[in-house]
């Protein structure tokens, strides 16, 4: 088995059980969309809060979704089972769920013809784009938790900051939250 192999293998398979961090998508071009930037926990089995900055806080489930929106609002659905959307954060600490690792529904793959870069805790791989393969770009993934830390695609760089691999008291609380928040509205 190849190196590159290995590497999709293992975050194919990765879920770190528990993270707490900052993320942010930056988007080079000043026509383009905004920047996002914000705060994350997630818990082994599907349990998410996602902050946005100045926009709104999500608290995800199994069985439902509780959106809180900066003017106060609130939306409520059933939810997805456990699979999360396909951007970040959710993609970048679940990387199964991200489009780099070269599947018929993924945008990019990992280049095999350029080396994997071990540095200080983490994997950085080249990509390449499965649709026009002149453009390329960067993936670097932690060892400690098989999280994707950044990928740079040129136009735009999203990057995942983790805090802490260990729930603390206010994480716990956090998760009866979630629990207790989304359950109606999967019995909705």
């Amino acid at each position: 088995m190849t190196p590159i192999q290995q590497l999709i293998g293992l975050l194919a398979r990765a879920d770190p059980g528990f993270v707490a961090g900052d993320y942010a998508t930056r988007f080079r071009s000043a026509s383009g969309p905004e920047d996002e930037t914000g705060f994350f926990r997630y818990f082994r089995g599907g349990f998410w809060e996602v902050r946005i900055d100045g926009a709104s806080r999500s608290l995800r489930s199994p069985w439902g979704l509780r959106v809180e929106l900066a003017s106060g609002r609130v939306e409520e659905a059933p939810g997805r089972g456990t699979l999360p959307p396909r951007y970040p954060p959710w993609s970048l600490v679940l990387p199964r769920y991200s489009t780099f690792l070269g599947r018929e529904h993924d945008d990019w793959q990992l280049d095999a013809s350029r080396p994997i870069l071990e540095d200080n805790g983490s994997l950085t791989a080249a990509l390449t784009n499965l649709e026009d393969p002149e453009y390329s770009g960067i993936l670097t993934v932690s060892t400690d938790t098989y999280t994707i830390t950044s990928v740079d695609l040129g136009h735009m760089v999203q990057t995942l900051a983790i805090v802490r691999t260990e729930p603390d008291a206010e994480d716990l609380a956090v998760l009866e939250d979630i629990k207790a928040s989304t359950k109606a509205s999967g019995e909705a």
